[in-house]
């Protein structure tokens, strides 16, 4: 009996209790790991709630000065019609999607400091994604409209916070 107590005691201290990994402890895994090593690994946006959720961003013309300085032109042709745009791969719970490109709402001026990029989704379900984001603070708004709901006013919203992948050293 004493030999029982004493495995029970043991299987109770051993199961430590696993708390929720945040999207944060999720990216710094993959980091850790050098999953983020490509060109459109640009930037890392971490929601302002605690949804283990975070998105990889780039915007398309920073890609496409840094391929040309390491010097790889195969694919900056192909990759100029969207310069303007924003290549988004989102990840839950460290779990990669497909990348999509988000195209520039309208015509902004290259000073401009807050910037729309969108992507509509066809078929059954037609739908929108809108990424409003401040260049100068790094924070963003995603708005989701479900169209057979309104086209005007988002079915959900949620915002967060970017930060540069790889920092540049200065």
């Amino acid at each position: 009996m004493r030999h029982f107590l004493k495995l029970i005691l043991l299987c109770l201290v051993s199961a430590v209790s696993v708390s929720a990994q945040t999207a944060r402890d999720y990216f710094n895994e993959l980091k850790a790991a050098n999953t983020f090593n490509r060109y459109q690994d640009e930037f890392v946006c971490f929601r302002d709630d605690d949804v283990p959720t975070f998105v990889v961003i780039a915007k398309i013309s920073d890609v496409i000065e840094d391929m040309k300085k390491a010097g790889n032109t195969d694919d900056i042709k192909t990759m100029l019609q969207a310069k303007d745009s924003l290549l988004v791969q989102t990840y839950y719970k460290g779990v990669a999607s497909d990348e999509y490109i988000y195209e520039p709402v309208k015509k902004q001026v290259a000073d401009d400091v807050n910037r729309d990029y969108s992507l509509e989704f066809k078929g059954p379900k037609p739908s929108k994604m809108v990424y409003s984001i401040n260049w100068t603070t790094d924070r963003y708004l995603l708005r989701v409209y479900i169209f057979e709901q309104s086209r005007t006013i988002p079915a959900s919203e949620g915002s967060g916070r970017c930060e540069l992948i790889h920092p540049k050293q200065q």
